[in-house]
């Protein structure tokens, strides 16, 4: 009996052990793909996964759904449908230089098809461009960079940047073609020296180009393809050669009062010939509002109210940016933000702008254009913008004689005119919707006057013109004052000064 209770107590210790041996074996196991983790991920995961400690299938499955999802939020506009019953199907087109025919075409009976096909080509091309990131051109930067920042900003910036890129980077091929992490500080120097030393740019040209530069590099800093101090990007050159902006002389950037009363009239005779061309109150109109081309077009009619306007919407250009080599204008639509936050602001009505708005709802009403309720409709809808200024140049040149200046140079005579009248720069800057008084003044005061008003209000300023209204005052004055001299005779002392309390001394 002992003997067989101690050969039980040896054989459980020997289980005990056992087990023992067992859990240090799994916990040197754990700690083994612990330390291996942190040193080599990649075989960590597969550890684990053969110990089915992770389900990398359903891992992998759960990251290709979301990568589809937002695949379909971003680009699923561009399915489209076709037709009805058995012959509908669905399709798509995306622009691809890369593709025989410059585009990737798919069509599809359902709807779950067509869309599998297209986050499989976004998919692959995703494969394409990390495979090729080391690699890649500046120029492919570039194109990289656009199509991420054509979601956040207006068409037109994008066709300023397209311009400016075709102007300046397409004619260095050299530079370009360069593999983007291969570009040197003293790469950039070369480059934009040889713009600055090759043709004649003016500040403002050069800084909107260098920003292509800034900006794309900056991107590359974003999406983590370089560090912060593996950009290059710098500007040192010969500021001496870059042609600075001057202002424009009054008569090219204004319309003088002579040249606005002319171009009125010219619009009146208009109107009466054409009764119910809203696109000639526009003009008018804007004589006495100093809007945007785009900020006159979007009014509606809630807007007016109280004797006032409320700006706080605007037209913008819509461009086939598919192509950023070749950007294409296939309309205009209305947006509900201004071109800065200060773009939005009330402009009091005066009475002849009070006429017109009544003259352009009396016409729409009349002839039953009707859109959203803009004000300026035409054909059931938006008044295109280039009318404007077609109409504006027919006027100035075939009609009137006068130098074509746009109808952006309406908005700068009401500026000047609201200054030259005694309105003050902070006013007639919020009334223009500036961020900042500084534009106002550097952009927008000039003479009204033509150059023999200027001459003659130079002359009545200095008082040496005999005919002036200031002239003669003052002289009546004189005169009267030198009536009333001898009855009001005031004496001082020839040999002593008035003190003058402001230089009295104080004695300490």
């Amino acid at each position: 009996m002992p003997i067989l209770f101690y050969t039980s107590i040896y054989k459980i210790s020997q289980i005990n052990i056992l087990v023992f041996k067992i859990c240090l074996c799994q916990i040197s196991y754990v700690f083994f793909l612990s330390l291996t983790a942190l040193l080599f991920k990649t075989d960590a995961c597969i550890s684990a996964c053969s110990n089915s400690m992770i389900n990398v299938t359903g891992v992998l499955e759960s990251t290709d759904n979301m990568k589809r999802i937002d695949i379909l939020a971003k680009y699923g506009h561009l399915i489209k449908h076709y037709g009805t019953g058995k012959d509908s199907y669905y399709y798509f087109r995306i622009p691809d230089k890369t593709i025989k025919g410059g585009a990737f075409r798919r069509k599809k009976k359902t709807k779950e098809e067509i869309e599998s096909a297209l986050c499989d080509y976004f998919i692959e091309k995703e494969k394409q461009n990390s495979i090729g990131k080391d690699t890649a051109t500046f120029e492919q930067l570039f194109y990289e960079f656009m199509e991420h920042k054509k979601e956040k900003v207006s068409a037109g910036t994008i066709r300023r940047m397209s311009f400016d890129w075709k102007k300046y980077y397409k004619t260095n091929p050299e530079f370009i073609q360069k593999p983007y992490k291969d570009v040197t500080p003293i790469d950039i120097d070369d480059f934009l020296n040889n713009i600055v030393n090759t043709t004649e740019i003016k500040d403002k040209a050069f800084c909107n180009m260098c920003g292509i530069l800034k900006q794309t590099f900056g991107y590359a800093v974003s999406a983590r393809y370089i560090s912060a101090n593996e950009n290059p990007y710098r500007v040192e050159v010969n500021r001496k050669k870059i042609i600075p902006t001057r202002k424009k002389a009054s008569t090219q950037e204004v319309y003088n009062n002579s040249e606005k009363q002319l171009l009125l009239d010219e619009m009146s005779r208009r109107l009466q010939n054409n009764p119910t061309n809203t696109c000639i109150l526009a003009i008018m109109l804007d004589f006495e509002l100093g809007t945007r081309r785009g900020e006159i077009l979007a009014i509606k009619n809630s807007d007016i109210k109280n004797g006032e306007i409320h700006i706080h919407r605007q037209v913008v250009e819509d461009f086939d940016i598919s192509n950023l080599d070749s950007l294409k204008r296939i309309g205009y639509h209305a947006v509900e933000y201004t071109k800065s936050d200060a773009g939005d602001r009330y402009i009091p009505l005066t009475q002849k702008a009070q006429e017109y708005i009544k003259q352009i709802q009396r016409i729409n009403k009349e002839t039953g254009e009707s859109y959203q309720d803009f004000l300026f409709v035409k054909d059931g809808y938006i008044l295109n913008p280039n009318r404007l200024y077609t109409l504006l140049k027919d006027a100035c040149k075939r009609c009137i004689n006068i130098p074509v200046k746009g109808t952006h140079r309406i908005r700068k005579t009401f500026v000047s005119t609201l200054v030259n009248n005694g309105v003050p720069i902070t006013t007639a800057s919020r009334i223009a919707g500036h961020a900042d008084e500084r534009t106002t003044i550097k952009n927008y005061l000039f003479d009204t006057n033509n150059e023999e008003e200027t001459k003659k209000a130079i002359l009545n300023a200095l008082g040496d013109n005999p005919e002036s209204s200031v002239t003669t005052t003052y002289r009546n004055v004189e005169n009267e004052n030198v009536t009333k001299r001898d009855n009001n005779i005031i004496l001082f002392p020839s040999n002593k000064k008035a003190e003058n309390p402001c230089f009295t001394r104080i004695s300490h």
